[in-house]
C-alpha cells in the first residue's frame, strides 16, 4: 500500500503532550498499512500537501495492542477532526520499537521530525 485515506479521529492527546501533536486517522477496513515511522505526503481540503511524519503501528512505549495511524504535521496547527487525510508513503525513517521512557521517545520523534527537514521541503510531485 503506498497510499491511505481516512478521516481524522480522536486520540489520547499523547502527542500533543509530548509536542508533537497527531493527526490520528480511521483505518478503513481491511486496510494494511506499511508498519512503521514514514516521511508522507499529507494531503487534505483544510492543509493542502505538505510533508509530514507518520507513525503506523501499535505504540509499543505505551503498551499499545490496536494498530494506529497517526501523522505529525510541522507547523500546522489547525482542527482536522472529522475531516479526511490521504496520506503517501514517501520512504521509511525508521521500524518501530519499545523506548526506555517516555523521555526516549520523544527524543526519538524530535530527530524523526528533524529528518523530514533533511529531505527537500518541497513536497515531492506525484508520480
Amino acid at each position: 500500500m503506498r497510499s491511505l485515506r481516512g478521516r481524522v479521529v480522536r486520540g489520547e492527546g499523547l502527542g500533543r503532550k509530548l509536542g508533537f501533536p497527531t493527526a490520528n486517522l480511521a483505518l478503513p477496513p481491511g486496510a494494511r498499512p506499511p508498519r512503521g515511522v514514514w516521511r508522507v505526503r499529507v494531503s487534505g481540503s483544510a492543509l493542502g500537501e505538505r510533508l509530514g511524519a507518520c507513525n503506523v503501528g501499535v505504540r509499543p512505549t505505551l503498551g499499545g495492542r490496536r494498530l494506529v495511524v497517526e501523522v505529525h504535521i510541522p507547523g500546522f496547527g489547525g482542527n482536522l477532526y472529522g475531516r479526511f487525510l490521504t496520506l503517501v508513503f514517501l520512504s521509511k525513517i525508521r521500524p518501530e520499537r519499545r523506548f526506555s521512557s517516555l523521555a526516549a521517545l520523544k527524543a526519538q520523534i524530535r530527530r524523526d521530525v528533524s529528518s523530514l527537514k533533511g529531505k527537500s521541503e518541497r513536497v515531492p510531485e506525484r508520480a
